[in-house]
């Protein structure tokens, strides 16, 4: 069986997580919690590229269906639009980039934060951010520029 997901609805909703999300990612890196912090970021810039490629989903084209369990299948590119996979996002941002170029750039950041949240700030670890206060500096200009993207959508 074959499941049709409502991208339109789920962009809306993407954009809201967005939101809540940004909120909590200052709230956290206000006290202090920049691993609590690193993760809402994360998440914030998941939902506004899923909303993002939601709006502009004729540019992302993924072949074939995904089998989620049993018979159950969801087209390829909405399941991506709708979940964005951590993995993607990369790519997603390739595919929209000719609508907004800055989305690679931003995207790279929030990987690097990724990076941080996954290993942690130590001198002895796979991540490029070794420090905390560089990884408060990424994470506030994510922040800034995420809050003003936000701002310019309804």
């Amino acid at each position: 069986m074959r499941v049709h997901l409502n991208i339109s609805e789920i962009s809306e909703l993407r954009l809201n997580e967005s939101r809540v999300e940004l909120e909590l990612a200052k709230a956290f890196l206000k006290s202090g919690l920049l691993r609590s912090a690193a993760f809402n970021i994360i998440q914030a810039w998941r939902a506004y590229l899923s909303y993002l490629a939601g709006i502009n989903s004729d540019l992302i084209k993924v072949s074939g269906f995904k089998r989620i369990r049993g018979n159950i299948k969801v087209n390829a590119s909405e399941l991506i639009i709708a979940t964005m996979p951590i993995k993607l996002m990369m790519t997603i941002a390739e595919h929209l980039r000719y609508r907004d170029p800055e989305l690679m750039e931003l995207t790279a950041l929030v990987l690097l934060i990724h990076e941080y949240w996954c290993a942690g700030a130590c001198k002895d670890s796979s991540s490029r951010v070794i420090d905390n206060e560089v990884a408060k500096g990424v994470m506030a200009k994510l922040i800034t520029r995420l809050e003003k993207r936000l701002m310019q959508v309804k």
